[in-house]
């Protein structure tokens, strides 16, 4: 869409200023007005529905209860769980638990509601892929995915235009954020982490002694998104890019709603401590 609004943006002004450099200018200028109006108009949205993004969150864990058969009491008490993961004030608490009711009725519109979400948050990408992660990891926290929940998330991936195979990286990531974090990794351990900042050859991490280093690498490396086999500058790019994505200050500034924050600030510090051990690992700084 984007490219489609630079040529249109470049012959309007090859057309005002008689030249072919307008053209030229338009094809660079186009983006940035593309992108300059979407922002706009995603901060309108936000702010005309600013739960959106949180109510049907919730819907769609509902629905993915549902989706594997009978509601159990197990189901319930792992979406109280990723509640209290997000911090919850009893609003927002309230809120969330109606929308997962929602979310389990048989004639639950999923697809129409996630255009919904899609439609006010499609020039701000960034969040709606916080949106798969975060989904991901409260299916995740019972530690598997069965096929109709993987169903319910390839859905989600064609609502938002997110290529299959891209939701399928997003799923082992996340699958590796759950191993590293019930493994051994949890944020209070990694907040010794990063007073000590140390590695030492007693296998020593983040102020846990690791009996299984290897996986614990293993995930750390799903994490990031790559291959163990990356190089050090596709390391490196890797992590800037999901550091950069998951920035607090940026996803408030593209509407994040300050419920779903402290999940991605959690997620950021999954993605330093990984990051760590892999520098550790492979020892370069």
């Amino acid at each position: 869409m984007s490219l489609i609004w630079s040529i249109i943006f470049g012959l309007i002004l090859s057309s005002v200023l008689k030249s072919g450099w307008g053209f030229i200018i338009g094809l660079f200028i186009g983006p940035m007005l593309y992108q300059a109006l979407g922002n706009k108009l995603t901060e309108k949205r936000t702010q005309s529905n600013p739960t959106l993004y949180l109510t049907i969150a919730f819907e769609v864990l509902g629905h993915l209860s549902k989706a594997k058969g009978v509601v159990t009491q197990d189901d319930i008490n792992l979406a109280r769980q990723f509640m209290d993961r997000l911090q919850l004030d009893a609003t927002s608490r309230q809120l969330a638990q109606q929308s997962f009711n929602r979310g389990k009725a048989s004639d639950y519109p999923l697809r129409s509601r996630l255009r919904e979400l899609y439609f006010q948050y499609r020039f701000r990408r960034n969040v709606l892929n916080i949106f798969c992660e975060q989904l991901i990891q409260a299916a995740l926290v019972d530690g598997k995915l069965d096929e109709k929940e993987s169903q319910i998330l390839f859905i989600v991936a064609d609502e938002f235009h997110i290529p299959r195979q891209r939701m399928v990286i997003y799923i082992q990531m996340m699958m590796g954020s759950f191993h590293f974090r019930h493994g051994h990794y949890d944020n209070q351990q990694n907040s010794q982490y990063q007073q000590n900042n140390q590695y030492n050859q007693s296998n020593h991490y983040g102020g846990y002694q690791s009996n299984s280093r290897q996986t614990d690498l293993q995930n750390a490396y799903k994490i990031l998104g790559i291959d163990s086999s990356a190089d050090i500058p596709e390391i490196k790019r890797a992590y800037r890019k999901l550091m950069n994505e998951h920035h607090p200050d940026k996803l408030v500034s593209k509407g994040l709603p300050k419920e779903m924050l402290e999940a991605a600030k959690k997620r950021a510090q999954e993605i330093q401590a990984a990051y760590d051990l892999i520098k550790a690992s492979r020892g370069f700084k």
